[in-house]
């Protein structure tokens, strides 16, 4: 069994230091975010959150009918936003767009920054699971295909944000959503490990070349989290007991908790933060 995106993982402002902030609960209001695998689990989760603190959002992922239904969500929670803070409602759009469709990506993330002002936040949660197989089992063709989605469909979000970002000199924010599997390798699962460790490097290595701009990045590293992609593990009772009893905590995380650190580290409340790979797991890796 995995652990990663949406398993041990899930499938960012910059700020003046002592500069005026949003009071928790409205840190993104008047801002504007493009979230990549926006249409279930953390993705979806996150999106829920920067609306309901005032962000208007794009979403993208490459199922239709998904992207359909959760924007549909999305502008209720909009709608009560605008109600509780006193604003005009967040505007919400989606996109069926791959994350490996580097014109497509582009597009949209034009389209996020049209949404207000400019582009302030990417979230890049877009991303696939492993084979589950030996190493020697896995084939050059997998291999390559887990590491595309997962370090350089990252890539793709984070580089069209920047460019927007840069623009006009006020920076930004991006979150890479990584997993503890970026940390610590699990058996069977060479070509997710892999992946994950190299969007944990992805992330450090834009935080540094990004800092001159004010872009700030930083990865999220989740442990086992109650998405479509854990949810053959858990609902299995021998393969559930194991996740459990290595995890302190005695559970598993929801989506909205990963988002709730996502969305920290999003806003100007992390402004000094930039090339920190930041875990959430439970305790599994302590």
């Amino acid at each position: 069994m995995a652990a990663g995106v949406g398993r041990m993982g899930g499938r960012g402002p910059g700020g003046v230091p002592g500069g005026r902030r949003a009071a928790a609960g409205a840190r993104f209001v008047g801002k504007t975010a493009l979230v990549t695998g926006g249409s279930s689990g953390i993705g979806l989760a996150v999106a829920t959150r920067l609306v309901a603190e005032g962000a208007s959002v794009v979403i993208l992922a490459r199922d239709r009918t998904r992207i359909s239904e959760a924007v549909k969500g999305l502008r209720e929670v909009a709608s009560v936003t605008a109600e509780m803070l006193g604003i005009e409602p967040p505007r919400v759009e989606g996109a069926s767009v791959d994350v490996m469709d580097e014109e497509g990506v582009r597009i949209a993330a034009d389209a996020a920054a049209k949404l207000g002002r400019r582009l302030d936040v990417c979230i890049a949660s877009a991303g696939m699971d492993g084979a589950a197989e030996n190493a020697i089992d896995l084939t050059v063709e997998g291999f390559r295909k887990v590491l595309d989605v997962n370090v350089l469909g990252l890539f793709i979000a984070a580089r069209a944000a920047a460019e927007r970002m840069t623009r006009d000199g006020e920076g930004g924010s991006i979150v890479l959503v990584a997993s503890v599997n970026g940390l610590i390798a699990e058996p069977d699962f060479a070509d997710y490990n892999t992946s994950k460790g190299g969007a944990v490097m992805l992330a450090k290595s834009l935080a540094r070349d990004l800092a001159a701009t004010s872009i700030r990045v930083n990865a999220i590293c989740p442990g086992y989290t109650r998405t479509a992609m854990t949810e053959a593990y858990l609902a299995d009772p021998p393969t559930a007991a194991t996740i459990l009893g290595r995890i302190p905590l005695g559970r598993v995380a929801e989506p909205a908790e990963i988002a709730s650190v996502i969305a920290f580290l999003a806003s100007d409340e992390a402004s000094y933060m930039t090339g920190s790979a930041v875990v959430v797991d439970g305790g599994w890796t302590a």
